[in-house]
């Protein structure tokens, strides 16, 4: 029997929409945050995610709604900064409590179908609060989605301005955490990192990591490694190569992502040919300076693996791209911990960011590249007082992209993937992602 069908999107009633403000003001002395030389460095965009929760009728919801408007307006308190309005000219948020946007909607259509990992995002893209940068916009937008025949999917856009991966799931997890237990057991984030790493007057101009193309038609799913994958993957790499270092789960979904989109790339152009990636680093925990391991805001950087053609062969090793991942990996982490002061650690993350940016958009016509992110044991997956979500995913469709977060059980990983449709086709039909992954609807 053949899995139900969907339309391009379902039609969907706003039932509401208003702001939500922090339960307590934000005290005077805290309403001004000055941005972080880091958040100088990224653009003002926005990070949008659902969250799938199957197992919930609209009657459950009337009271659920309730509680998750109450617990955000609680967590706002803690995460005052979110409820404010950047201010471009200041390079500050002003944490005026202006509030977060909130939105509810039925949905006519069952949401079960929308848990196969391989719809594409643009069936879902009106399920999420879309947002765009101006002083009066919200920093973050949430809406509830309630399906006719049962399920919630919550959409969530927060900006990138002030956070990153750590940060927005640091902020879902506590969100979470106080609607199911309450406030009194969430830990209380930091917002210290303006004060290590102040803005600078001049920032230098960095090229995106991303190449961007206009005609790009993109298609996107999901593929699971599942933990017997992720050892099959470890056995293999350990067997071939002469990796000291045990390779993390990361590292070897990686590497043979990596080496399929290598095979893509040769069978579009007739050859094997150089290729490089940019993956990105939490930097909490890795650097000499003191910065708090709840510190929120943007503490990231590349990580630039690159693979040439020194062999003149025809053929890609696994082994060989995860000792080149594990290489570059520890060399960043070294370079990481070398600054001794907050203005040569941004200097530091800001030459690898433009580093980054010319490596990637150098021989464009004869490199391939690939944008990489992780939020690996980060709390991906947050539970409200109803369970974890069954499904958790990106949406966006304008750029190439792979990001990486674990699979529901903490074992494996979960891989999603914006690719040009064409080369979609031919990257799912690769024998090494057939072997090590599940197209099991979950």
């Amino acid at each position: 029997m053949g899995r139900e069908q969907i339309p391009p999107q379902y039609p969907l009633q706003i039932l509401s929409k208003k702001l939500i403000n922090p339960a307590i003001p934000t005290p005077h002395n805290l309403r001004n945050l000055k941005i972080s030389a880091l958040d100088q460095l990224y653009p003002t965009l926005y990070l949008p995610f659902i969250f799938f929760y199957p197992n919930f009728s609209e009657k459950e919801f009337q009271l659920a709604g309730k509680k998750l408007e109450k617990s955000l307006s609680k967590i706002l308190t803690l995460f005052y900064p979110l409820a404010g309005r950047y201010i471009d000219d200041n390079l500050s948020i002003d944490c005026n409590d202006n509030g977060i946007e909130f939105i509810e909607t039925l949905v006519n259509g069952k949401l079960s179908p929308l848990l196969g990992r391989d719809v594409d995002c643009r069936q879902l893209s009106h399920l999420i609060p879309h947002q765009f940068e101006s002083p009066t916009s919200p920093l973050l937008a949430i809406q509830c989605n309630i399906f006719e025949c049962g399920g919630l999917a919550i959409g969530l856009c927060i900006s990138h301005k002030i956070v990153d991966g750590f940060s927005f799931t640091k902020f879902i997890d506590a969100w979470a955490t106080s609607c199911r237990l309450g406030i009194h057991k969430v830990d209380h984030p930091s917002f210290d990192l303006p004060s290590l790493l102040p803005t600078r007057e001049t920032v230098p101009e960095i090229k995106s990591v991303q190449r961007f193309n206009p005609g790009l038609k993109t298609a996107s799913r999901t593929f699971v490694f599942d933990g017997s994958a992720i050892s099959n993957l470890r056995k293999i790499a350990k067997e071939g190569g002469k990796e000291s270092h045990k390779p993390s789960r990361v590292q070897l979904v990686t590497a043979i992502i990596w080496k399929a989109l290598m095979r893509v790339c040769q069978t579009k152009h007739g050859q094997l040919r150089p290729s490089i990636i940019c993956h990105t680093m939490n930097m909490r925990g890795r650097t000499a300076l003191p910065i708090s391991d709840d510190c929120c805001g943007n503490l990231f950087r590349p990580v630039i693996v690159k693979f040439t053609l020194e062999n003149k062969s025809n053929k890609v090793e696994f082994h060989h791209l995860v000792s080149l991942l594990g290489n570059a990996i520890r060399s960043t982490v070294t370079d990481c911990a070398k600054p001794q002061n907050g203005d040569d650690f941004s200097s530091m993350v800001s030459d690898a960011w433009k580093e980054a940016g010319e490596e990637l958009n150098k021989d464009i016509d004869k490199v391939d590249a690939y944008g990489f992110t992780s939020l690996c044991r980060m709390p991906i997956y947050p539970d409200f007082g109803w369970g974890i979500p069954a499904r958790v995913t990106h949406v966006q469709s304008v750029v190439e992209l792979i990001m990486l977060f674990d699979t529901r059980d903490g074992d494996g990983v979960e891989a999603w993937m914006s690719l040009d449709e064409n080369d979609m086709n031919v990257f799912q039909q690769d024998p090494d992602i057939i072997a090590f992954t599940s197209q099991v609807d979950h």
